[in-house]
């Protein structure tokens, strides 16, 4: 299932958005000759992106999409229990297979630690690898606020969930305020059954993450990028990272979090567009 969305003049032509394989939320945009799959980070919410959130993709990757023709994947909706993030990569792996791949490929947090298994898993898939506020596993005031979260869910607190997550995806303590309030205020509905269940292995793979003993063997060109203050992958967490990546490169951002997708917006585009060119 496909929607086109008529594009805009700045946004790079149109913007395509839909299901892959009947299970993986995506948003298709960019002219680039190029092919940039993005995975991006843990989501309650995984349904069809409508016409404003598939815009929001387009504008936040602009910088990106000349080089490159963007798809932004979801992970697949309807996980079986005990699904991990290899498992999670195989999925991908098989959207590169059908057509999307060779590809660059970006991860962010959770789509960080899929990522990482599918450059190690299927090298012949990925050309070059960018991982942003990601590592080889979390650190434990991460491992702490997943836990949270599995309560929170488990609890069917949304509004508490989502404001808490919304918290976490920006940096600076008013930022953070408001974030939190207005998740807090616009989060009561109760997601699907699938989402719910699916938010709660994916939270379970996440905690379960620990790729350091495959790291060594990646062959894929990689660049990290990340903020010392991040709770879930801090300063020592991406060192560790990018020491075990044969031949990475690591930009490690002062006074940023997790939240440096946003907060720094610009510059880490700039990064990932310099070492994509490279």
């Amino acid at each position: 299932m496909r929607q086109a969305v008529a594009g805009m003049a700045d946004s790079g032509g149109t913007v395509e958005s839909g299901l892959l394989r009947d299970r993986h939320p995506y948003v298709r945009f960019g002219t680039g000759p190029r092919s940039l799959v993005v995975l991006p980070g843990m989501a309650l919410d995984n349904g069809v992106h409508g016409r404003l959130a598939a815009w929001a993709y387009a504008r936040a990757y602009k910088a990106l999409a000349a080089d490159h023709t963007v798809h932004v994947i979801q992970r697949g909706r309807g996980l079986k229990p005990g699904t991990t993030t290899r498992d999670l990569a195989n999925d991908y792996a098989a959207l590169l297979g059908d057509g999307l791949g060779p590809a660059r490929v970006m991860g962010l947090s959770t789509g960080g630690l899929v990522a990482q298994y599918l450059a190690l898993d299927h090298p012949h898939l990925v050309e070059r690898l960018v991982l942003v506020v990601t590592g080889a596993r979390l650190a434990p005031a991460g491992q702490e606020i997943c836990r949270r979260w599995r309560t929170l869910a488990e609890g069917k607190r949304w509004r508490s969930l989502r404001g808490d997550m919304a918290a976490i995806a920006v940096d600076g303590a008013a930022a953070q305020r408001v974030a939190r309030l207005m998740g807090e205020l616009t989060g009561g509905r109760a997601p699907s059954a699938t989402e719910e269940g699916d938010f709660l292995v994916t939270v379970d793979a996440v905690l379960e993450h620990d790729a350091r003993d495959r790291l060594p063997s990646m062959v894929t060109p990689t660049l990290l990028i990340g903020g010392a203050e991040d709770l879930f992958f801090p300063a020592a967490s991406l060192r560790e990272t990018a020491d075990a990546i044969p031949g990475s490169t690591l930009n490690v951002h002062d006074r940023s979090g997790h939240g440096l997708p946003k907060n720094q917006a610009s510059r880490m585009l700039a990064e990932t567009l310099d070492f994509l060119r490279g």
